[in-house]
């Protein structure tokens, strides 16, 4: 086949075939490609081996032969490739593209950055697909290692970019950004542009700078802006542009100091200065300005088997779980603790046939692991997750089992905010079905988790609480963006639900007021808006709207809110699926398993009367009469959906699969003899967030290490 010299180049560089270097090698380019798409991959690269080593400067070889490499693996190979093809053409977007890959792969995605930001000033706005393929690889390393802004922009180019069909990596990376009720809702979009002033001086070389970046030359932009910061270091608008910059390249130090220096602007308003203070804080991986600082005691030991019995006989003392002990590990060489504790606040109640009063719910301080005799070591007690506030109180219990034990002292790690705001309660083994012990829970979390998060001491507060500086005028604007991130993390916004009230209080604040926006305005709202909303003036498809947004980004306080208004609403008979709809997201958001079936049967009762199937329902009420310990009613359900689903394949295959994850059946379908409530996952409900929850025995082992003092549930034996 005839190769058109007025093609572009496939090396990348942008030039035609005709005016390239390539162009007394290219001949050979039809039939690399016919053996790629035949599947004829090794013998390809054999072939532009072979033509590297007679044209060293076939760029467009080297261009082909790097695709090749990642798609192997071979991750050696692609990164003297990289380097062959850099040297040859240095600011060629697909020799610094692979380049790019070649960091990322081993490790190094800091520089995987900066070198892809690169590739993307080459390419200006026509990027080409392999340049998106590899942004889709960083931007899911950069998600899983904290960066979650620079993560953004990366998936978002690769999936919004046009006519490229390769973007369910980006999709993926934006799932999981938005979904993840760990991460806050300040932290799901990046900061809009601020306008610069219409009569600024430099306005002319702010609008040069704003469109390099708008072509994805960041690094030039980026520049300008830089210059621009020094005549005006306190304009917003070049401070928002050097910010975006800071996205791109993943400098969270930059961005950090950046958000800062916006939230000291007096020209903003307040309200912008305190979100901008939030994202400050928020932008570093582990967010250490809000990380909750944590003490690591240990000490030799030498009678082991001793102090183990000691602390099993104190009623301050827990044991953990065996299965629990063995995630404790970090490597598959490593020994487990052979016994771990949780360390108490109060005696365990002496009579375990009942759950007890909330004032006598025990919660933990700490947890203990014993470590026996190793061939390098001694052995040992490990104390983790020890307050500076419970270090005396922890000493005295452990000198209590341990007569004479000199406990050093080192730095652990810092517990973040949403696992140290939650109460970790303790695993204690009381008698109770699951439905008791989950409203006692619901009880412990209103009763005291306000308070436990408005007294966490925090870095951004100088180790003091939102408590403790109520009163101190002086930390308003930060106590405000410590209180707007509290509510936009969903993990606990969820939990503490009007109970929010309660710890603006304790900061000494005034809560939000209520935004209610018209019909025209709702897609304009930001996401840390959405919690404030009042939907009373909204018609049904804004609601619908609303709903399905606030699912998209797990925002469940808000999306309670206009379920609840949606099932009120007035709907057209086209619109009538929509309540069926705003009942499952209801069921699904709550955790009172009582207050969900109630929801069931009203939802079920709804379906029925407009001939709506009910084999989703029906599927979803067998998880949630296990979670509540209700056989009968599981039974019922089970022979619900044989009546009336029995000859729908798929709705029996799902119910197949869910019996299998709850471990009432074989793959063979045959019963098994065990099982329980399975993962809130799998029954329909959100899944628990690190921290504190009644824990029967039936749902598996709790997390370990989350939580202050271990996190951990109230332990009760369940549906055995």
């Amino acid at each position: 086949m005839t190769v058109d010299t007025y093609a572009v180049c496939p090396c990348g560089n942008g030039k035609k075939i005709k005016f390239c270097k390539c162009k007394d090698s290219v001949g050979e380019l039809d039939s690399v490609l016919q053996m790629v798409e035949g599947g004829q991959v090794v013998p390809a690269l054999d072939r532009l081996a072979n033509i590297l080593q007679t044209n060293p400067d076939a760029a467009w070889a080297l261009a082909i032969r790097g695709r090749l490499l990642l798609d192997l693996r071979e991750y050696d190979g692609l990164a003297e490739n990289a380097e062959r093809f850099s040297r040859l053409q240095p600011s060629n977007p697909l020799a610094l593209t692979q380049r790019a890959a070649a960091l990322l792969f081993r490790g190094n995605p800091d520089e995987a950055t900066s070198t892809m930001l690169e590739a993307l000033t080459e390419s200006g706005r026509d990027v080409d697909s392999f340049v998106l393929d590899v942004a889709s690889v960083l931007a899911y390393s950069l998600a899983q290692s904290g960066v979650f802004l620079t993560a953004r922009v990366y998936a978002t180019l690769a999936m919004m970019a046009s006519g490229y069909e390769g973007g369910q990596t980006a999709v993926t990376v934006l799932k999981q950004l938005n979904q993840a009720p760990t991460i806050s809702q300040l932290m799901k979009s990046i900061p809009e542009p601020i306008a610069r002033p219409a009569d600024a001086s430099w306005g002319e070389r702010y609008d040069e700078a704003a469109g390099l970046l708008q072509n994805n030359k960041v690094i030039l932009a980026e520049t300008k802006f830089a210059s621009l910061r020094k005549s005006q270091p306190d304009q917003p608008a070049i401070l928002s542009g050097l910010l975006t910059c800071a996205i791109w390249r993943g400098d969270v130090d930059a961005q950090a100091e950046l958000l800062q220096q916006l939230s000291t602007c007096e020209s903003l308003d307040f309200e912008t200065r305190v979100r901008f203070q939030a994202m400050a804080m928020l932008a570093k991986p582990g967010t250490p300005d809000l990380a909750v600082p944590t003490i690591e005691l240990s000490s030799d030991i030498e009678k082991v088997e001793e102090i183990e019995m000691a602390m099993m006989a104190d009623d301050r003392f827990t044991p953990l779980p065996p299965d629990l002990l063995q995630g404790m590990r970090t490597s598959e060489e490593e020994v487990p603790p052979r016994s771990g504790f949780q360390i108490l606040d109060r005696d365990k109640p002496a009579e375990l046939n009942k759950l007890p009063p909330i004032d006598d719910v025990p919660e933990a301080i700490a947890m203990a692991f014993v470590y026996g005799k190793q061939t390098d070591r001694a052995a040992r007690v490990q104390l983790l997750e020890v307050r500076q506030s419970k270090i005396d109180e922890v000493k005295q219990r452990m000198a209590k089992v341990a007569d004479g034990i000199e406990l050093s002292q080192d730095a652990g790690e810092p517990l973040p905010l949403v696992v140290a705001g939650q109460p970790a309660i303790a695993m204690v083994r009381f008698q109770a079905n699951p439905a008791e012990a989950q409203k006692l829970q619901m009880e412990l979390t209103n009763a005291r988790m306000p308070e436990a998060v408005a007294a966490l001491p925090l870095p951004i507060l100088g180790g003091k609480s939102l408590k403790e500086c109520a009163s101190d005028d002086s930390t308003k604007l930060v106590r405000t963006a410590v209180m707007r991130t509290i509510e936009q993390y969903d993990a606990l916004a969820s939990k503490l639900g009007d109970s929010l009230g309660q710890v603006y209080q304790f900061a000494g604040l005034e809560e939000p007021a209520a935004i209610k926006p018209t019909d025209d305005q709702i897609e304009s709202l930001a996401n840390e808006d959405l919690i404030h909303v009042d939907p009373s003036g909204l018609n049904t498809e804004s609601l619908i709207y609303l709903v399905q947004r606030t699912q998209q980004i797990t925002s469940t306080l808000a999306m309670r809110r206009f379920a609840k208004a949606l099932l009120e609403s007035e709907m057209t008979e086209e619109q009538q699926p929509a309540k069926l709809f705003a009942y499952m997201s209801l069921i699904n958001a709550t955790e009172d398993s009582e207050a969900a079936i109630k929801l069931l049967e009203d939802a079920k009762a709804f379906a029925e009367s407009k001939q709506i199937s009910t084999a989703n329902l029906l599927l979803t009420e067998v998880g949630l009469r296990l979670r509540a310990g209700d056989g009968a009613g599981f039974q019922s359900a089970l022979q619900a959906i044989s009546t009336r689903h029995g000859n729908e394949p798929e709705v029996m295959a799902q119910l197949q699969q869910m019996l299998m994850a709850y471990g009432l059946i074989g793959p063979d379908g045959r019963p098994t003899g065990a099982g329980g409530p399975p993962p809130a996952e799998a029954a329909g409900a959100p899944a628990e967030s690190a921290g504190g929850g009644l824990w029967t025995p039936d749902q598996g082992s709790p997390s370990g290490g989350s939580g202050g003092g271990g996190g951990g549930k109230l332990w009760t034996p369940g549906m055995d």
